[in-house]
């Protein structure tokens, strides 16, 4: 055996401490749809982050989401690249919002709000003109800072507001953990996998619903409750 070989093998790192995935809460979801917004970029931002978590759509499918995909009184949003949303791998779903009153009710205020301005056509993250700071009606492209936009923004707007950052994929992780909280059978888990636009149940399993122990804990309680 070469000594080299064995000088480059390096000892796996044991730990007692078990990692747990982060996610949005809704404890933390709700503090973002009650927080102050002074402009229409926070107001954006606000809704973004909100539909994020009761939808569990990605950043990508969001920003270029346009207004005749989603609908907020039926809770129904048609992420469908024929309509120009871009998903992963190009892969149509329609997905179902989470019904929790007191956030839609902030959601349907940035989406009556950016209706009233644009056509059906116009996007959802509504494009804002750098001189105005308004609504850009001109605006009808697609441009690749989008995503890199809403980040950026959201790291603002959380720090003024003093919240905790988390990064948009952590509001999907929120969303699959609020579902499956709420699933009484193998039907409702798989209802929330179809609906972050999972093929199976054992991905949402592998990537997205890592219990911490006092959820562990609580699960276990209410079994035998």
């Amino acid at each position: 055996m070469k000594i080299g070989w064995i000088n480059k093998q390096k000892a796996k790192r044991l730990s007692d401490i078990p990692q747990t995935k982060e996610f949005v809460s809704l404890e933390e979801i709700l503090i973002i749809a009650n927080a102050p917004t002074t402009n229409i970029t926070e107001r954006r931002t606000k809704a973004a982050c909100i539909l994020m978590f009761v939808s569990g759509m990605r950043i990508g499918a969001l920003v270029t989401l346009p207004l005749k995909a989603i609908d907020i009184e039926n809770r129904t949003i048609l992420q469908y690249p024929s309509l120009g949303v871009h998903t992963k791998n190009y892969k149509p779903g329609k997905t179902f919002l989470f019904p929790i009153p007191e956030i839609i009710e902030k959601l349907k205020e940035w989406d009556e709000e950016v209706r009233s301005i644009l056509s059906e056509d116009g996007f959802w993250f509504a494009p804002l003109s750098p001189e105005t700071g308004e609504i850009d009606t001109k605006n009808t492209k697609l441009n690749d800072t989008r995503v890199a936009l809403l980040r950026k923004n959201m790291v603002s707007w959380f720090q003024k507001n003093g919240i905790p950052y988390h990064s948009p994929h952590k509001f999907r992780h929120g969303h699959v953990h609020y579902g499956q909280s709420h699933a009484k059978n193998q039907a409702d888990y798989k209802a929330v996998s179809q609906n972050v636009m999972h093929s199976s149940t054992g991905i949402t399993d592998q990537f997205y619903s890592n219990m911490d122990d006092e959820m562990k804990k609580n699960r276990i309680d209410s079994m035998f409750s």
